[in-house]
């Protein structure tokens, strides 16, 4: 089982090994997406991988550092605005987004993070972020 949450940090905890301590006190595995670490603050974008209850306990485990939730939102292309230009491709921190061997713009929705890069790269307005 995979999920993906949205997750931040108090600067009290910065400089702990929350992640660490995560994966080894619930046997979670954890791919880390995304992270942004400033002085008042952390944000991470998390992929929990394993059992059911790894994956609870991981969230318990990291609700005690910091503020979790999940990720539940998409993006979505309207076919009828895109021109296939590009302008997302560069802004997904995860790679969701891609161009074929055509030169045409294609979307992984089911690996979005809901980062809201890509929407707000589009200069024709034909990405949406829906929950």
């Amino acid at each position: 089982m995979r999920k993906r949450i949205y997750y931040w940090t108090a600067s009290e905890h910065i400089n702990k090994p929350v992640i660490a301590d995560t994966v080894l006190n619930t046997g979670v595995k954890i791919n880390i997406l995304k992270a942004k670490v400033e002085p008042q603050e952390a944000f991470l974008i998390l992929e929990l991988i394993g059992s059911k209850e790894t994956i609870e306990k991981a969230l318990d485990y990291l609700s005690k550092f910091g503020e979790v939730e999940e990720i539940s939102k998409v993006i979505k292309r309207d076919l009828e605005k895109c021109v296939h230009c590009g302008c997302c491709l560069t802004q997904c921190p995860i790679d969701a987004i891609y161009m074929d061997e055509e030169y045409n713009v294609v979307f992984k929705e089911d690996e979005c993070v809901g980062c809201k890069n890509c929407m707000k790269a589009c200069p024709f307005k034909a990405i949406e972020i829906i929950e």
